[in-house]
Parts: C-alpha cells; sequence; structure tokens
C-alpha cells in the first residue's frame, strides 16, 4: 500500500486547468435529467423480442448508455489535463544562494554613456536591465528578488525560484517606478537586508548597483546597515556605473512621469555631471567581506556580474527531477474506447422503438 503511495505521488498534471471541466459534468447530468431527453433508439435488435416488461428494460439501457457517455468524458478530460508520471530522480551539486539585486531608477539613469554607438543610444538602465537579465538566468537553483530604489525602496519581485516571473519583473524596471528620483543608498539596503536576514541559506548576498549619490543627504549613513548586514552574515557587493565626465542624458518629468519631450514627440538630451560616491560604496563592501566593482560600459558591467557569480557558489546537493512519462494516451483511448461502446450498443442492443 506504501509503494502504491509512493508511485501515485510521482504523477502529476501538465495542464490541470482542463480539471475544471469536471464541474461542468453534474450540470450536463441535471439538465439531461430535468429535459428528459433521449435519442431514439431501439432496445431489441428484432420486433419479435419484443416484452412486457419493455419500458424497465429501456430505462435500464439508458442508465447503462449515460454512464458509459460521463464515464467517457471524464476520461478525455484527463487525457487533456496530461498525466505525467515522474521517471527520474537525479542528485545534482548546485549553488543555494539567496540574493537580493538593488537597482537604482534615479534620473541619472537615463544617461547615455553605457551605448553601443549613438545610432543606438541606450540608457544606463537599458544596459543595466540586460545585463542582469542573462545574471538571473544563469543562477537556476538561486533565489532572486528585485528592489528598486531611488529616494525610497520598492520591492519588484520578493525572492522566487520562477526566473520567468523575476525577467517580466526585470522588464517592467523604468524610471519613476519609485514616484522619486533622488538617490538613497540606506534605504535600498535596508530593504534588502531585511529581505534576506531571517533566511537560514548558508550564503545570502545584496548586490547594490547605482550611478549617483546620495541625494538629498540621508539622516543615517548606509555604513550603520553594512554594519547590520555583516551581523546577519550577508555580503553586499557594490557597483558604481557610468562615466566620471559630463555625459548625454534624457531629461525625466515629473508630471508625466516619462521621458521629457520635444513637440515633435523626440526626447530632450541635455549633457550632464552625475558623480558617484565610490568612497561609501568601496567601504559598504569592505565591510561586509566583499567586493566593491566599477563599470563604465556594458561589457565591463557584464564582466563584474560574472565575476560575482563564479565568486558566490554554496554547493549544496538538490533532488531534481527531469524526465517525465505522458500518460495521457491511456485515458484517451480509453475514453474512445467507452464512446465507441455507447455508439455501438445504441444502434445496436439497446435500439429502442419510441
Amino acid at each position: 500500500m506504501i509503494n502504491f503511495l509512493q508511485e501515485w505521488e510521482k504523477i502529476r498534471f501538465a495542464e490541470p486547468l482542463w480539471l475544471i471541466l469536471f464541474c461542468i459534468l453534474p450540470v450536463i447530468a441535471w439538465a439531461q435529467h430535468k429535459t428528459k431527453f433521449y435519442s431514439p433508439t431501439l432496445f431489441f435488435p428484432t420486433l419479435s423480442n419484443l416484452k412486457t416488461n419493455r419500458s424497465e428494460r429501456s430505462e435500464k439501457s439508458q442508465v447503462i448508455l449515460k454512464l458509459l457517455r460521463y464515464f467517457s468524458l471524464v476520461c478525455i478530460i484527463i487525457a487533456a489535463s496530461r498525466p505525467q508520471f515522474d521517471k527520474s530522480s537525479t542528485s545534482v551539486l548546485s549553488s543555494g544562494v539567496d540574493i537580493v539585486l538593488a537597482i537604482d531608477l534615479s534620473a541619472s539613469m537615463l544617461a547615455l554613456d553605457m551605448s553601443d554607438d549613438q545610432q543606438n543610444e541606450r540608457t544606463r538602465l537599458d544596459v543595466v536591465k540586460e545585463v542582469i537579465k542573462s545574471f538571473v538566468k544563469k543562477r537556476t537553483h538561486d533565489r532572486i528578488g528585485l528592489i528598486a530604489f531611488s529616494v525610497n525602496p520598492y520591492l519588484v519581485s520578493a525572492l522566487t525560484l520562477d526566473k520567468e516571473h523575476l525577467q517580466k519583473n526585470i522588464d517592467r524596471l523604468r524610471v519613476g517606478l519609485t514616484h522619486q528620483t533622488g538617490t538613497n543608498i540606506g534605504s535600498a539596503l535596508a530593504e534588502g537586508i531585511n529581505r534576506l536576514r531571517s533566511l537560514k541559506s548558508k550564503s545570502k548576498i545584496l548586490i547594490l548597483l547605482t550611478d549617483g549619490k546620495d541625494e538629498p543627504p540621508p539622516p543615517n549613513s548606509p555604513l550603520i546597515f553594512a554594519e547590520g548586514a555583516k551581523n546577519d552574515s550577508i555580503k553586499i557587493y557594490t557597483i558604481a556605473i557610468g562615466s566620471t565626465t559630463r555625459t548625454r542624458t534624457y531629461l525625466f518629468d515629473q508630471r508625466s512621469r516619462d521621458l521629457m519631450r520635444y513637440a515633435n514627440g523626440k526626447p530632450v538630451v541635455q549633457v550632464a555631471d552625475y558623480p558617484v560616491n565610490k568612497e561609501i560604496l568601496q567601504k559598504i563592501a569592505q565591510v561586509t567581506d566583499a567586493r566593491f566593482y566599477e563599470a563604465k560600459n556594458k561589457n565591463e558591467l557584464s564582466s563584474i556580474y560574472d565575476q560575482i557569480d563564479k565568486l558566490e557558489k554554496t554547493e549544496i546537493e538538490l533532488n531534481i527531477n527531469t524526465l517525465f512519462e505522458e500518460l495521457f494516451q491511456w485515458p484517451l483511448g480509453l475514453g474512445l474506447f467507452l464512446l465507441c461502446m455507447e455508439f455501438a450498443l445504441a444502434k445496436t442492443i439497446f435500439l429502442r422503438i419510441p
């Protein structure tokens, strides 16, 4: 009995929404009962076999035909839900790391200094989104969360193993998402640490990416939060992006929450200077035994995330099921057989004269 239950637990449905159709079957049965609907049938193949108890036998035949029909529908619904049997369970060594990505969404992320060329200009944020999507894709078995910040932090995605969900949330990132355009590194650290501190994973890391300094100046130094992260065994990798010289940038319109545009629809571009407080970022990483990085273009940023990917590998053993045997053909075959049987009986043995 125990073995049977263990085998049963290995069955899953790839398309479980089809099972909702089971709710419709009682409605169909009730409707047929209320309308007293019977298809014109002969109960006997020849008139010589007619007897006085024809009515009683006819009712029994209709019950049998209906049961065959409903059982066939049940089988077809199960087949449509694609039952599968888990045939493989393999042990693999995985990283098992909990990661929170904190991404700066201040107005300076609209700068164009990380574009490959002026013919195809891209903002800093566009480049960052592309790189972190690639990073997320590599961390197959890690739980990853996403925080956006400017003056206040905004939880875009809680820690999850669902990488498809996470990729969609990365696409949502845009300047103005947090309804402010300043930078408060401390608030981002606080939110990220709160998401990680209670977890029992072997390795917990926060990757902070910013292109500016605290503006307006925060009430508490980010180093206070870094000390707290150290006490909770959280490493904070810091990344400063963008050039140190004046650069072309799009302007952000606070009222429309979008790019400022000319009357012809083209975005307004100006030259601006966005200084980065590298010193505080270096100290944050140093306090938590992590590293500080600088990236002035896409290639450097990609290289940084690749380095972090290689550094943060805590091996744990995971059992992963990778092979599923399709079972839909069995209920489908049975359902079609029952339908054929119903049709054959209705046209022969259970054929009924009105």
